[in-house]
């Protein structure tokens, strides 16, 4: 094989392997933030909101509350909300799942 057959045949290979596997997509992440109101009494309303980047697309976002005396009702988007005891730090967790990857943050919060 000569050198111009071999440099044609790996320049083909390399030309050929990044059309059929693509380019590669970013490592998926995940960020997000969490207030709550400001309120009289044990209970206070909180709101979540999160982002995802990177991945395949298609996010599917799942929550989960990380603390005690802490409740999400049933989001399950980029936005969720739930109730917290008042004078506490809440550690409310977002998970996210994008093709085969998951990415998740823990996002932690005053309950004023």
């Amino acid at each position: 094989m000569s050198l111009i057959t071999t440099v044609a045949a790996g320049l083909a290979a390399t030309a050929l392997g990044s059309t059929l596997l693509g380019t590669p997509a970013a490592t998926l992440a995940v960020d997000g933030h969490c207030k709550a109101q400001f309120g009289i009494g044990q209970w206070r309303d909180f709101g979540c909101t999160a982002s995802a980047t990177g991945g395949a697309g298609d996010y599917r976002y799942t929550w989960q509350p990380l603390t005690p005396f802490t409740g999400l009702y049933a989001d399950q988007g980029p936005a969720s909300s739930g109730y917290c005891s008042a004078y506490a730090d809440v550690i409310v967790r977002v998970t996210v799942a994008s093709g085969a990857e998951t990415a998740s943050a823990d996002i932690r919060f005053p309950c004023f």
